[in-house]
């Protein structure tokens, strides 16, 4: 399996789903840590992770900085 490297964190599962949608638009795999965690113990100890592969890291990171 590939190595998974953490971009971003939200303690809103709605923002990690915004940026997921985006993220695969441009082809990009995503996976989201916590996400039914954050669900049921909303706060700073659930935050949702958005996790992409290492090799896809830095195009997923001009994505989430795009204006």
């Amino acid at each position: 399996m590939a190595e998974l490297v953490t971009i971003a964190e939200f303690d809103n599962v709605n923002q990690a789903h915004v940026l997921k949608a985006r993220l695969q638009s441009e082809g990009i795999r995503v996976y989201l840590l916590n996400e039914n965690l954050n669900s049921i113990l909303p706060g700073a100890f659930s935050m949702v992770k958005v996790q992409v592969d290492l090799n896809d890291s830095f195009r997923a990171m001009d994505v989430l900085y795009e204006e």
